[in-house]
């Protein structure tokens, strides 16, 4: 406010300087007359002080103008800030925090409090608690990791609706912030609204980030997400991506499997079925291409291990250690040997019992990792419901 103080302060002093010259040439050229009316109103006129007192008050009569209408603004924004927090209610928790007078010195533990609850699930007290440090914290530069804290949490509890409108409060105060947008884009992707998720990553790409992958996979969801193509159309734009870099490998050849079989045991890459091992493990035994399977030494072996191709003298070898020995273990009479996935993000290193386009705790893209490991089979009965 006081750089909009002395701005304003500076502009008036110029025209001020500006205009007096002029002032005092046509003062020159006025009558007698008019500058004896002149003396009877303001007996000093002509004394150059009151010239300075006379540009002074100006200068100060603008100045205090200005900040009353930056106060008057700020007001409103904090105002409007408020009252779009208001449409967020509290529920009722074990917390009791608006009864808490606020302190600044509150602000740092009561945020790492937020956080551990949002960790642990707690997701509606550390809403709670963010939505207690925002109104009673007036500076927003203050408030917005705040706000990006209330939006991350509402985007985890599931308040998809909420989460957006967090984040686009944010970049209307602050367009640069890079985690709004990311996370907008996030929010805008599940809500399914691909084109506005698309429309995040310009800004990012303007603040120098990195948005080729981000932008593959917008574009890979709405594809799959388009009701309006067909299947044939679906296919030959995903066997497009499959030769460009950007897109991920894994995505596509699910998506293929469900489109068009032909085409997808075509596009199966010897040297990235790690990544896939467990799409081909759980495929049914009528969506198999025994012709593709008996010209790859690798599928072979998957497909022995999983009990779909007859054993025979042949020694087959995946360089897969799980798959070689479940297929040593049948060769050895022994058929209680399976696999069991799990998914790992190679980024926060979490691990979850399915698989993920998204990592689900860290948001992260194309992070998935496969990994299987040994179980003793199990005989499982289907009872029908009728």
């Amino acid at each position: 406010m006081s750089m909009l103080f002395l701005s304003c302060s500076i502009d008036a002093l110029s025209i001020m300087l500006v205009l007096y010259p002029i002032c005092y040439y046509n003062k020159k050229k006025q009558t007698p007359n008019g500058r004896q009316f002149l003396d009877t109103i303001l007996p000093a006129y002509d004394d150059p002080l009151f010239s300075i007192l006379i540009i002074i008050v100006l200068v100060l009569i603008v100045s205090i103008s200005s900040l009353i209408l930056g106060n008057y603004n700020e007001k409103n924004k904090r105002n409007s800030l408020q009252k779009f927090l208001g449409g967020f209610k509290k529920d009722k928790t074990l917390l009791k925090i608006e009864e808490l007078p606020f302190e600044e010195a509150f602000i740092k533990p009561l945020t790492l409090l937020s956080i551990a609850f949002k960790n642990q699930g707690e997701y509606q007290k550390s809403i709670n608690l963010n939505l207690y440090l925002i109104e009673n914290i007036s500076n927003f530069y203050k408030k917005e990791p705040l706000l990006e804290e209330l939006g991350e949490t509402y985007l985890k509890a599931g308040f998809l609706k909420r989460a957006k409108l967090i984040f686009l409060e944010i970049l209307q105060k602050h367009p640069r912030n890079k985690k709004a947008l990311r996370y907008l884009g996030i929010v805008l992707e599940l809500l399914h609204e691909f084109d506005q998720a698309l429309a995040t990553l310009q800004p990012l790409a303007i603040l120098e980030e990195d948005t080729k992958s981000l932008e593959a996979h917008f574009k890979l969801s709405a594809l799959l997400d388009n009701k309006k193509l067909s299947k044939s159309e679906k296919v030959a734009k995903l066997q497009a991506f499959l030769s460009e870099q950007d897109y991920p490998y894994r995505r596509i050849i699910k998506a293929l499997f469900s489109l068009d079989l032909e085409v997808a045991w075509q596009s199966i890459e010897t040297d990235k079925i790690a990544s896939i091992l467990d799409i081909l493990w759980f495929l049914p035994a009528s969506k198999l291409n025994l012709e593709i399977i008996s010209k790859s030494q690798i599928l072979s072996s998957i497909y022995l291990a999983k009990g779909y191709i007859e054993p025979n003298d042949l020694a087959f070898k995946s360089n897969i250690f799980t798959i070689d020995t479940i297929v040593s273990a049948k060769q050895s009479g022994s058929e209680q040997v399976d696999l069991c996935f799990s998914y790992g993000c190679n980024k926060c290193k979490h691990h979850f019992p399915i698989g993920f386009e998204r990592c689900p705790n860290c948001y992260a893209i194309d992070s998935i990792q496969v990994k299987e490991s040994l179980v003793e089979k199990r005989l499982t009965k289907g009872y029908s419901l009728l």
